[in-house]
């Protein structure tokens, strides 16, 4: 295993573009949370037009209005300090997701396309040749997760509400850590069913194509309509979204409908099968055309 990730390490330590794409998913995410503080803390302009003209009542439904703001945002803001910052910016996967998808249809389709497959695995057997290279995928995933993270450890020393460090609003998270571990979970199943469909069409852009239009399919699935009324409501909470909606708690209807342990089951399933899969497909074909 050393020596195959020794190789790897020369292979795509020098990437300029896969270093890149690491730096630019946290910065992104960065990004989101400053934007996201300042359309929080920003006040409302608001417009009010009194028929007749009433400078007072005017005034005085501004004030009432600023003062409701003002509420919310105090409730608001312990979400943006440290440490509940790092569930803040860890919350917004999607772009690591993409950054998931993406270096997992290219560093192992592309060995098909660049006619490389064919040696990357006489040194090793192939199940191991394959395993160092998911391992890779999800430490670069890994990495840029750990550094957003650390990122967002720091920002909200240098954010402040109405002249006071922002950080004078800070609460504890108790579940600090399972929050943390769950949302690194949830980025997994899009390292696995991308390699998976990667080494069964050994094409980049064949395998991104149907990565696309597996998870919109997951997507319509969970969100059809009539699994409500069915005989069988917690079915959506099997699919990959559904499961990390569940166990986020971010779909009510989905944590009435389906045991936590359930979802539990089927994002595991949704992290290990493809990944299975793929090294048995992977031992099994024919390298040789």
């Amino acid at each position: 295993m050393r020596h195959l990730l020794a190789a790897d390490r020369v292979r795509f330590g020098r990437r300029k573009d896969l270093w890149l794409l690491v730096a630019l998913v946290p910065a992104v995410l960065l990004l989101l949370f400053v934007m996201e503080y300042n359309a929080a803390t920003t006040p409302p302009n608001p417009f009010i037009d009194l028929e007749p003209p009433d400078p007072v009542a005017e005034a005085q439904i501004r004030d009432q209005m600023l003062g409701e703001w003002h509420q919310q945002v105090l409730t608001e803001l312990p979400a943006f300090a440290f440490p509940a910052s790092l569930v803040k910016v860890g919350g917004d996967t999607v772009p690591l997701m993409l950054l998931a998808i993406y270096l997992s249809a290219a560093l192992v389709g592309g060995e098909y396309e660049w006619g490389t497959v064919r040696t990357i695995h006489l040194t090793s057997s192939r199940g191991r040749t394959l395993a160092v290279r998911i391992g890779l995928v999800a430490g670069l995933v890994g990495i840029a997760f750990a550094t957003a993270l650390a990122l967002a450890a720091i920002a909200p020393f240098f954010l402040s509400f109405e002249g006071a460090p922002l950080q004078g609003h800070a609460q504890p998270v108790p579940n600090l850590f399972w929050d943390i571990a769950l949302r690194v979970a949830t980025v997994l199943p899009f390292v696995s069913v991308p390699i998976l469909l990667a080494v069964a069409t050994r094409s980049i852009a064949t395998s991104f194509l149907l990565v696309v239009l597996f998870f919109v399919a997951d997507i319509a699935l969970t969100g059809a309509p009539f699994w409500a009324s069915s005989p069988v409501p917690w079915v959506p909470g099997l699919t990959v979204t559904g499961s990390i909606l569940r166990l986020l708690g971010t779909s009510d209807q989905l944590v009435k409908d389906v045991p936590a342990g359930l979802s539990n089951i089927a994002l595991v399933a949704w992290i290990t099968l493809p990944v299975v899969g793929a090294i048995t497909l992977f031992k099994r074909q024919d390298l040789t055309e």
